[in-house]
């Protein structure tokens, strides 16, 4: 009678663990749906977020050829009217500059006006940086 005492205790504390462990498995069951519910919300926005900034660069890519196109066409268009008008005399300022003329004489003697002779200097100064650093 008691093995029969003892088999019931036992029967019963089996039961027990059992229904714990049912309890234990349904609340990680739910902590597990929580969570994946929380990781499908967290790449919905993610990938929101990538179409934004994907959508942006594009954006911007799109502007930047635009400007490069108009960069280049400002570019030959100048190098037009170097070509057709004072080609000479921008070469005439640059070996005057080398041979040490000021501003003042390229203004005289290559009929630029002041501002393009202090750019053609200036160009000639930062060439010389360049060429400088580069040795």
């Amino acid at each position: 009678m008691e093995s029969q005492w003892l088999f019931n205790l036992l029967l019963t504390l089996q039961f027990f663990i059992l229904i714990g462990v049912v309890v234990w498995a349904f609340r990680l069951s739910k902590r597990l749906d929580r969570m994946k519910l929380q990781h499908t919300d967290t790449e919905i926005s993610q990938k929101k977020q990538v179409q934004v900034l994907a959508s942006g660069s594009i954006g911007m890519g799109r502007r930047l050829v635009a400007i490069e196109k108009k960069l280049n066409l400002a570019v030959e268009k100048q190098t037009e009217i170097l070509s057709k008008e004072g080609n000479v005399s921008y070469n005439r300022a640059m070996e005057l500059l080398e041979m040490g003329a000021t501003i003042d004489d390229l203004v005289s003697k290559c009929g630029l006006i002041r501002a393009e002779a202090e750019l053609i200097s200036l160009l000639k100064k930062e060439s010389r940086k360049s060429s400088d650093y580069h040795r």
